[in-house]
């Protein structure tokens, strides 16, 4: 997983070559965002060809209200510059599975580049 800042996601999103970007948006202090964020790190660490971008929105408030944030922990899924999907849920891996496999399946993979 890798930080990033409101600026880098402009960033992510300016720039031209586009693909799939998974955004993981939480809170420092949050203990569910903890376990999620364990969640995702087993699920990525089977799925080591996708970046996941963490988003500590403590200190990224803008993009809260930007993306209408209503509660963390949240992922996000870009597409293109797009958003796709995106969920608060996250009960196992097997359900982060099931809510990411449209989007790292289908051929197309997230860059490991900021």
């Amino acid at each position: 997983m890798i930080e990033v800042t409101e600026k880098m996601i402009e960033w992510h999103f300016l720039n031209k070559k586009q693909d799939i970007k998974i955004y993981y948006c939480y809170t420092p202090l949050c203990g569910t965002c903890k376990l999620a964020r364990q969640m995702l790190e087993q699920w990525q660490a089977q799925h080591r060809h996708v970046t996941i971008y963490t988003v500590n929105l403590n200190v990224n408030r803008k993009l809260a209200m930007d993306w209408k944030i209503k509660s963390v922990p949240y992922v996000a899924v870009f597409v293109n510059g797009l958003k796709a999907h995106e969920f608060y849920a996250f009960h196992s891996t097997e359900n982060i599975d099931r809510q990411l496999a449209p989007f790292v399946r289908s051929g197309k993979t997230t860059d490991r580049n900021c």
